[in-house]
């Protein structure tokens, strides 16, 4: 990552956490924005305008990635798993008061100076946000990790069962019997080893 972690809003942050095979274009990213956050569609046209100069910053420090394959709509860019551990300030400008400012600006002076002053404040509380966001990556982790766990588990009973009522099939599926007992364990192990990590997280 290149230089100081940009300063980024939170719904932004969060809706790339959650991007579909940490893959995204612009309007899609506008489109589950302004669905989310109630913005009206005559604004949409802003609204992408915003997100693009905040995805360029991003791209710029090294957390999202441009596709190679280049498009005339609908670009793709990929979310880098490094975006969580960057120690982004997520008290950036939400949309609504970047908007007000596109239509009624303040005298230059004057405006510079209250954003600067508020992205100062912001940034003091950057801490806490970035706690919150890997409590929130983290408890969606461990869900995710516990369904696996549980859909390996039945996997498991269900080799045993068929070995037992059919005796003559077991020299075929007694390998992938045990490499589903394998998986469970190490799935418990994480299951476990998230448990403690939100714990700790909640402690400190």
């Amino acid at each position: 990552m290149s230089g100081t972690p940009p300063l980024i809003e939170e719904r932004i942050f969060e809706l790339l956490l959650e991007a579909e095979d940490a893959q995204f274009t612009i309007r899609s990213l506008r489109d589950q924005y302004a669905q989310r956050y109630g913005i009206a569609a005559k604004h949409h046209a802003d609204l992408r305008r915003f997100i693009y100069e905040r995805i360029k910053k991003l791209i710029t420090a090294g957390l999202v990635e441009k596709g190679r394959e280049k498009r005339k709509r609908d670009q793709l860019y990929f979310v880098l798993p490094s975006i969580r551990e960057a120690g982004l300030c997520l008290e950036g400008e939400s949309f609504e008061s970047w908007h007000q400012r596109l239509v009624a600006p303040a005298p230059r002076e004057t405006a510079s100076t209250t954003v600067t002053s508020k992205e100062e404040g912001s940034c003091a509380q950057s801490k806490t946000a970035r706690k919150a966001v890997s409590q929130l990556a983290l408890e969606k982790e461990l869900k995710e990790t516990q369904s696996e766990f549980l859909s390996t588990l039945g996997e498991v009973e269900a080799f045993r069962e068929l070995m037992d009522e059919y005796p003559d099939l077991k020299p075929n599926i007694v390998v992938d019997h045990r490499d589903a007992y394998d998986r469970s364990a190490r799935l418990i192990g994480r299951v476990r080893a998230l448990e403690k990590s939100l714990h700790r997280l909640g402690g400190t």
